[in-house]
This record gives structure tokens, C-alpha cells and sequence, in this order.
């Protein structure tokens, strides 16, 4: 029993070891990839692990994949924090249509929060979709969970085109935020804050459209 005991407490240290370094190694990659002054085809996971104080051999058996498993780890861990905040949410909110409209402002969120990181991680989502890097819980699941829970108060409304058109118009949003540009007449005016006031509309607009 008493080894027993030594073995799952260092396979803890190892596990808090490891937790420890890739968060590290993710902050730095965020770092890097949110600074205007570097060319974003540069950054590397070697540039990674020394802006994060680590070997290049630890970075490497975090990404393994290279800048593939960097772009799923930035998504997984922003989406956490999207769950976390949203799980403190429902413990006090009853109200479904509330828990929807909550859980896009954290997505918004949390895309702004990322900034130039989650842009160039979204393009780049079809290579990480195929190397089994994206979100383990996957963020539509969670908004058709409840969809589901709206619908059940409210029967004329189809939770799964709900879901569908709630997605749609957040990222038809998300698209134009990626494509701003301070410089450009076309591009300049999808800044943080009109992200953040568009796809507050999200759920309103997919709503409006069920009723039609």
C-alpha cells in the first residue's frame, strides 16, 4: 500500500510537471503570436520554448506535431476558461435563453482576449480538425445542450436549427473580426468592440429567423 502511495504521488508531481510546462508554453506561443513586430511565418516551436524559458526538447514533446498541436492547445485551453466561466454562470441562472446568450459572450470573449493567436489559429482549423487537435468538448455540443433547454420551454422552436443559425451568425462575425485591418477602408471597422456587439445578436437573430 505504501508504494502504492509513492507511485500515485509521483505520478502526480509528473502530471503537475508536465500542466505546469504546457501552459507555459502556451502563454508563450500567444505571446509570440499577438506581437505586431513578428512575422507570424517565423514563430516556431523552438522560438516557443525559448520565449517560455523551456527546452526545445520539452516544447517538442508538447507539440510534437509542430505549430498543428500549438493552434488545437491555444483553442483547448481558451475554451476551458470558456467552460469554467460558463459552468459559475449556470449555477445561479435558471433562465435558458440567459445560459445562451452567456455562453456567446464568453466565446467573444475569449476570441478577443486571444486576439492575433486565435486568428491565425483559425486559419489554419482545417489542418488542425485532421490531426485530432480540436476542442475535446466540442463548443457546438455544448450550445445545442442548451438549445435543447430552451426548446423544452419553448416547443415550436427546433433546438438543433437553433444551434445551427446561433453558430452561423457568430462566426459570419467571426470571419469579418479576422479580416480587420487599421489601415484598410473595408477591413478597419470590425474591431474588438464590434465583435463583441455583433455576436451579442447571435442568439436574438437565430431566434427572429425560427420565427419567421
Amino acid at each position: 500500500m505504501a508504494e502504492e502511495k509513492k507511485i500515485d504521488g509521483r505520478s502526480l508531481r509528473q502530471k503537475n510537471i508536465y500542466d505546469e510546462a504546457q501552459q507555459k508554453l502556451i502563454k508563450s506561443a500567444t505571446e509570440l503570436l499577438q506581437d505586431p513586430k513578428l512575422d507570424k511565418s517565423l514563430i516556431n516551436v523552438s522560438l516557443i520554448a525559448k520565449n517560455a524559458g523551456t527546452s526545445v526538447a520539452t516544447a517538442y514533446n508538447h507539440f510534437p506535431n509542430n505549430m498543428v498541436d500549438v493552434y488545437g492547445a491555444i483553442f483547448n485551453d481558451g475554451f476551458k476558461t470558456v467552460e469554467m466561466e460558463l459552468a459559475k454562470f449556470l449555477q445561479t441562472e435558471k433562465k435558458p435563453h440567459l445560459k445562451i446568450e452567456k455562453f456567446v459572450e464568453l466565446q467573444a470573449r475569449e476570441v478577443v482576449r486571444l486576439g492575433d493567436a486565435v486568428r491565425s489559429a483559425f486559419f489554419n482549423i482545417n489542418e488542425i480538425v485532421s490531426s485530432g487537435n480540436w476542442i475535446k468538448n466540442e463548443p457546438f455540443d455544448v450550445l445545442l445542450n442548451l438549445c435543447k433547454e430552451y426548446s423544452n420551454e419553448n416547443s415550436d422552436i427546433d433546438a438543433t436549427s437553433l444551434a445551427y443559425n446561433v453558430i452561423r451568425n457568430f462566426n459570419g462575425c467571426l470571419f469579418m473580426w479576422m479580416r480587420f485591418n487599421k489601415d484598410s477602408d473595408h477591413w478597419s471597422k470590425f474591431t474588438d468592440d464590434w465583435f463583441l456587439t455583433e455576436t451579442s445578436l447571435a442568439f436574438s437573430q437565430a431566434l427572429a429567423v425560427q420565427n419567421i
